[in-house]
């Protein structure tokens, strides 16, 4: 019985589109106060966010893994002149006067290139 209640979940799910991975842009209603914060602690990358006093809405690109990491400069510097961070894919967070500015990023080959967030796991 429960093998057939599996089936059945997976089933609905793939009907509403969520077990296909059509459905992994998300926004979701917050404290306004924790939506700088989420920036580096959220699993999903942060897309854009409304200008909230009390709560914000924020779109979240949750259609697979991401990680917060911080990297050396020199490191960062030697290992792009060098070619060997082609490919990779990164959202770079600007922050001026409490205002932040987020944009998604691609090296190819040795040039950094800009993409749509919307892209960032294609």
């Amino acid at each position: 019985m429960k093998k057939y209640a599996g089936i059945v979940f997976v089933g609905m799910c793939m009907l509403q589109g969520t077990a296909s991975g059509e459905d992994c842009i998300k926004t979701m209603n917050q404290g306004a106060a924790t939506v700088a914060l989420g920036l580096y602690e959220q699993s999903c990358p942060t897309l854009s966010f409304s200008s909230g006093v009390i709560t914000k809405d924020v779109k979240y690109n949750c259609c697979g893994p991401s990680a917060t990491i911080r990297i050396n400069a020199n490191d960062w510097n030697k290992l792009l002149g060098e070619g060997k961070l082609d490919g990779f894919r990164y959202q770079k967070i600007e922050n001026s006067n409490n205002s932040y500015t987020l944009t998604y990023r691609k090296v190819v080959g040795k040039e950094i290139t800009s993409i749509n967030g919307e892209d960032f796991f294609k």
